[in-house]
């Protein structure tokens, strides 16, 4: 299978042919690096969302149990395996999961039809 020659590419010498080259590769390395860069930033923005989630539940939890900061970290898994076994948890769990899921779903549909009507407010 040939390749059509670009006649670009015919009129010019050896030398811009490398000086063409090198720019490309300086290019495709810069490239290269801003996707590096733009993947340690996603990944660091992830960290933090994470984190703050964690925080925030954690929070959730020590004020629904206060006693639970005087427990240690043995204790408070102990609790939290109880918590995962109880049937009535994993429903009351999945019912909000559900819930949130649709609301979800119904915010996202609201936003469809606005687009379609064309409403940017």
């Amino acid at each position: 299978m040939s390749r059509a020659k670009n006649p670009k590419y015919e009129s010019m010498s050896l030398e811009e042919l490398k000086a063409n080259m090198e720019k490309s590769r300086k290019q495709l390395e810069h490239a290269i690096h801003n996707k590096n860069l733009l993947e340690q930033r996603k990944k660091l923005v992830e960290r933090k969302e994470r984190s703050h989630r964690l925080i925030v539940k954690g929070a959730e939890f020590e004020k629904a149990f206060p006693l639970s900061k005087d427990l240690e970290q043995e204790d408070v898994q102990k609790v939290m395996s109880q918590l995962k076994i109880s049937v009535y948890n994993r429903g009351v769990v999945r019912n909000v999961s559900n819930a949130a899921e649709k609301i979800g779903r119904q915010q996202i549909s609201e936003a469809v039809e606005k687009t379609e009507k064309g409403d940017d407010s």
